[in-house]
């Protein structure tokens, strides 16, 4: 009979597991599924009751909402929208109705019809005859108007010709003063103050009817109208008789033709029987409103009387789908219980045939192991298991014999200690082979780094002369960007020479106070020219929320960013490159973050070159098969950058869509007033010095002559040291800047030279080398100031005594250069809100200041402090600054301080932006 192996049965095993766990699985989705089938059927067969209903009662409540704007209609074409909105209303209530009848388990054959529709026919028959009385309505009180102004306009006048007449009267007694006067007032009161009070009285009336026919109209009851009838019936008739007063026949005649057309305007046809007609009909109007609301009440009673009958059909078939479910879960939970007790013999069965044969195996091993050899295992089956054991017994009696070999071994592994003592010295050897290769690597690196430093010190220096010569601001702009990046790349060098000089392979933490937007502009401008030379996009975006200064390592950031728009360009053919910087806030320190985030539209990378992009000579197939060049170490050495600073370089790409890398890194909150200013201006004075220059770099000495000329000094010139002690022993000179690697001397020899002749009063040592200007290298040396190539302008003003605050340029002409280079940064549009916004703040700064309590003040100092930095408004800020140092101890003569300069900086501040071009609403100071 064939036995069964190891393996076999454990996949058997396994097998029947998993056969078990299928059919829980298989049984658990078919009850599943039974389920939401089932469900899902009730749900589908409800909804769509539910939604008819809703659809009734929305249609009943527009019917109501309808019937009462019949009455409201002003024109045919309401009746006839309202009419059919009605129509349509009623037709989808009796529609809904039949459907939901439909919907039961028991339709009626034929649902009885509404006569809804008949109603609405009805209503608007009427609506339309309504309308046309109304107009009619409206042209017979237009008629009854006009014969009322034209009777009071005759009365008016036969009033006053009566008046007239009484007062001639009068007067005739008056002029015949001898006369009796008693007759003539007789005949005047029965004649003329008689007919006086009767038209008078007529007047009154006219206007009466007049009133009440303007009140006809608007009545909306049968009583009413009566009412106004015979109220104006009886002053109708009054008034005809009150004519007769009247003095002039025709006038007499033509008042009583008026009093007869308003009297057939209560007759027959007249305004009263059209305004009853009317009422009539509003009154029918609203009186099938009512039934319509009736019809369509019943209707919806249908409706709620079928969804029930649907709900209930609904509730039964759930029942029933519940007792099924329960029965089919029931069978499930009959399964789920085979299944366990099937697992657990097989569990059981494995135990003993398996798991226990494989510990007694694993015991011996380590026991062999351990050196313990024991009896041999016996063998339990002719499987894998029993091979091993058998595999084992020859394993314990291999070791056995191992021990026995043990003790000969120890002289060979005395031998082989010879061996390895000399193998050692060989590597000795060879170690202190490759510590010289490594030194001459560091030379080479120190070399290179001086070497390089030479050339950048013409650059730099050229630069700076250059920009105080352009008087173009975009020009000036595009030399200041080019100026910082020139320094950029000095500070890299000197890190190069300093790990060349140190041998640390960690990049030293640099941090200073630095201004944002100056540093977003400058990469701005890198950006633009390096997309300018291929045709592309370029995009630069800066967050209004962004802290105007920040404390932190400028030099890294600035290599980052350089690296990764380089890139961005390099792998784009056509599209957009952008520098976006977004900024947040670290909820655990309160320390800003900033994010400088560069996008392109170039070849992008696939998954498996993202992986590697940042490994040193990694480069994507893509850019191989493209022909771009580079070795693939810059976004290597942005990653070794990044960690340096404690921020985060991340990658999103997609190939043939773009790249897109964010550099996240951690900053402090700078202070405006210490940040480094993107260039370092030139000082303009007139010293009158004789300087000495021995130099034998023909653009050094071209560097040198163009900042000391430019401070009004006499220069002459040496390459070598010989010739420079020749000159300084020919003439006086109050000062000579000696290089300290000449061709023919050491720097220090000719210094010591001059000092010893007593020629030259100032000795100053120039050098490409990292020699810090300390009192111990100085006397080292030999000499009174140590300056390090490039040449700062600011320094050789201070060597020689020009560096006091009086050559500074005045406030004005300092807060007219910061906006030009904002605006050359920013654009005028940018720049102008800026300025804006601090115009607008400032006077509320000052009052706050002014105001708060005297511990907040400091705070509130150092905000403004900030913000009026950024405009070069000195005078200000050091105002402020005395206010923040002094605390809650400043006096009242500061504060007095503070709010005049404010008003004098607001005003330079709209003097320098005047002069600048930007268009700004004006401020206040208060």
């Amino acid at each position: 009979m064939r036995r069964t192996s190891f393996d076999t049965r454990l996949i058997q095993i396994l097998g029947a597991m998993g056969a078990l766990a299928i059919m829980v699985g298989l049984a658990a989705i078919g009850v599943n599924r039974y389920l939401v089938r089932t469900q899902d059927s009730l749900v589908q067969e409800s909804l769509p009751a539910i939604a008819l209903t809703s659809r009734i009662d929305a249609s009943t409540q527009l019917v109501g909402s309808l019937a009462s704007t019949f009455v409201q209609a002003g024109s045919r074409e309401d009746v006839e929208k309202t009419a059919a909105a009605l129509e349509r209303a009623v037709v989808s209530i009796e529609d809904g109705v039949r459907a939901l009848v439909a919907m039961t388990p028991e339709p009626a054959a034929h649902p009885p019809q509404s006569q809804a529709r008949d109603i609405v026919a009805r209503m608007t028959v009427n609506a339309q005859e309504e309308l046309a009385l109304a107009d009619r309505i409206a042209a017979r009180a237009a008629e009854v108007a006009q014969d009322g102004v034209l009777l009071e306009d005759l009365i008016e006048a036969e009033t006053d010709l009566a008046r007239l007449r009484i007062t001639a009267g009068i007067a005739d007694l008056y002029a015949a003063p001898d006369a009796a006067p008693r007759p003539a007032l007789d005949a005047l009161a029965d004649r003329y103050f008689f007919a006086f009070e009767r038209l008078t009285e007529l007047a009154r009336m006219v206007d009466a009817v007049r009133l009440q026919f303007q009140q006809v109209p608007a009545m909306a009851t049968r009583q009413d109208v009566d009412a106004a009838h015979d109220t104006l019936a009886a002053g109708l008739d009054l008034a005809l008789r009150r004519v007769g007063f009247l003095s002039s026949p025709l006038v007499t005649q033509e008042a009583a033709s008026l009093l007869n057309r308003q009297q057939a305007a209560i007759g027959p046809g007249g305004l009263t029987e059209l305004s009853h007609d009317r009422i009539v009909l509003q009154a029918s109007i609203a009186q099938d409103g009512v039934r319509l609301q009736n019809v369509i009440a019943d209707l919806s009673d249908r409706a709620r009387q079928a969804r029930d009958a649907v709900q209930a059909d609904g509730l039964a078939r759930i029942a029933a789908a519940k007792q099924r479910s329960s029965v089919m879960l029931f069978g499930l939970l009959l399964v789920v219980a085979v299944a366990v007790t099937t697992a657990a013999l097989l569990t059981l069965y494995a135990r003993k045939k398996v798991i226990g044969r494989l510990g007694n195996l694993s015991r011996r091993i380590i026991a062999v192991a351990g050196g313990t050899s024991g009896e041999p295992i016996p063998i339990s089956g002719h499987d894998e298991i029993g091979r091993m054991e058998k595999a084992l017994n020859i394993l314990r009696r291999r070791a056995s014999d191992a021990l026995r070999l043990r003790d000969s071994l120890e002289e060979a592994v005395i031998a082989r200690t010879g061996d390895v003592v000399r193998e050692m010295q060989a590597s000795d050897k060879a170690r202190a082979e490759a510590e010289a290769a490594n030194r001459s690597k560091t030379e080479f690196l120190a070399r290179m780094s001086h070497e390089i430093r030479t050339p950048l010190n013409g650059i730099i220096g050229m630069l700076d002369l250059l920009e105080t010569e352009v008087q173009d601001s975009d020009r000036k702009a595009r030399t200041r960007t080019a100026l910082n990046s020139a320094r950029d790349l000095l500070d890299i060098t000197n890190d190069v020479l300093n790990f060349a000089s140190n041998e640390d392979r960690t990049n030293r933490d640099n941090p200073v106070h630095f201004r944002l937007r100056e540093l977003v502009g400058q990469m701005g401008h890198q950006l633009q020219s390096l997309a300018a030379q291929k045709g592309l996009d370029a995009v630069v975006d800066l967050s209004e929320t962004a802290p105007p200064a920040l404390f932190g390592d400028v030099v890294k950031i600035r290599q980052i960013v350089g690296n990764l728009m380089s890139n961005a360009v390099k792998y784009t053919r056509s599209g957009t490159v952008m520098l976006l910087v977004e900024h947040a806030i670290d909820d655990r320190s309160g320390q800003p973050v900033l994010s400088f985030v560069v996008a392109d539209t170039g070849i992008g990378m696939s998954p498996e070159a993202i992986a590697h992009a940042f490994d040193a000579y990694a480069r994507a197939d893509s850019a191989k098969r493209a022909g771009i060049e580079g070795l693939g170490l810059g976004l290597a050495i942005s990653r070794s950058l990044t960690e340096a600073l404690g921020g985060v370089l991340s990658v999103e790409s997609q190939a043939g869509v773009g790249s897109r890398f964010t550099l996240t890194v951690p900053l402090e909150i700078g202070d405006p007033a210490l940040a480094a200013q993107e260039e370092e201006r030139a000082l303009q004075a007139d010293l009158s010095r004789e300087v000495l220059v021995i130099d034998d770099h023909a653009v050094n000495l071209m560097v040198a002559r163009g900042y000391l000329e430019r401070l009004g000094c006499r220069v002459s010139e040496a390459e070598t040291g010989t010739a420079g002690l020749k000159l300084s022993r020919e003439r006086h000179f109050d000062l000579a800047l000696i290089d300290l690697d000449l061709p023919d001397m050491r720097g220090e020899e000719v210094a010591a030279q001059m000092a010893q002749d007593g020629a030259v009063p100032i000795l100053v040592a120039l050098t490409a080398h990292l020699i810090d200007d300390t009192p111990e290298n100085r006397e080292r040396l030999g000499f009174s100031r140590i300056l390090a190539k490039p040449i700062s302008p600011r320094a050789l003003a201070e060597v020689l005594g020009a560096g006091g605050p009086a050559t500074l340029p005045p406030e004005n002409a300092m807060v007219l250069d910061s906006l030009r280079a904002d605006i050359a940064d920013l654009g005028m549009q940018a720049t102008a809100q800026i300025v804006q916004a601090f115009r607008d703040d400032l006077p509320h700064a000052i009052d706050t200041l002014l105001s708060t309590p005297a511990e907040a003040r400091p705070k509130a100092a150092h905000k403004l402090k900030g913000a009026a930095s950024n405009f070069r408004l000195d005078q200000l800020c050091a105002a402020l600054a005395r206010v923040e140092k002094a605390g809650a101890d400043a006096d009242a003569a500061v504060m007095e301080d503070v709010e005049r300069l404010a008003i004098e900086a607001m005003r330079i501040l709209e003097t320098a932006a005047a002069q600048a071009g930007l268009q700004t609403a004006p401020g206040s100071t208060k």
